[in-house]
């Protein structure tokens, strides 16, 4: 018995919530009409220049030439703090208050990998495993080097059962790590090692 259970979620789909909630047009219309309104009411008497600064900003913006820490002239060591004291939040399990504080860096700093892989550490830990993946999977595709990332996605993989997809994440960690010295590596080949021994199990019967 043991061993059909084993086969049958070695063929589990990846099938994982992310939680998005979609909204109607005409909701999302009459947000973008409140929000212009109150656009208008903070900068009416802003001078020209000033106004015309800001709208190079966001042009560049736009365009992707800056992030929103730029666009709202924060500077790095203002995002450093920030993510300091969200990952203190992190490393004494208030998951909460970590949550805020990178959902908000992850935004206004959408390109770097490290948010996005803390954030996913931080779901990870409160089971919201879907959510997890996105966030390990947007690091990884800014930082193909991420040994982290690799090595809880895989791990979140393996304990669903998508066997091929975690030994793939796995190996790619354990690869990064030559001189065999990351800790996060080091949990890579012990997940591997399970992995080659849950393979033996259900097909070796």
């Amino acid at each position: 018995m043991a061993d059909k259970k084993t086969k049958k979620v070695a063929k589990k789909k990846w099938e994982f919530p992310v939680g998005i909630a979609e909204i109607s047009q005409d909701e999302a219309d009459a947000e973008l009409s409140g929000f212009i309104k109150k656009l208008e009411e903070r900068f009416k008497d802003i001078p020209e220049d000033e106004i015309i600064r800001g709208a190079e900003k966001i042009k560049g913006f736009v365009k992707g030439d800056i992030n929103w820490a730029e666009l709202f002239s924060f500077t790095p060591e203002m995002l450093f703090q920030m993510a300091d004291f969200g990952f203190t939040q992190f490393k004494v399990g208030r998951y909460s208050d970590a949550e805020r504080v990178f959902k908000v860096l992850t935004v206004l700093d959408w390109k770097n990998p490290y948010y996005h892989s803390v954030m996913g550490s931080i779901l990870h830990r409160q089971k919201r495993y879907g959510e997890a993946i996105a966030e390990y999977s947007q690091a990884i595709d800014l930082d193909d080097k991420d040994i982290v990332s690799y090595t809880n996605r895989g791990e979140i993989f393996m304990q669903h059962g998508l066997m091929e997809e975690a030994r793939s994440d796995l190996e790619k960690a354990v690869g990064l790590d030559p001189e065999e010295k990351d800790i996060f590596a080091g949990r890579a080949r012990k997940l591997l090692k399970q992995l080659l021994i849950l393979g033996k199990e259900s097909g070796g019967k």
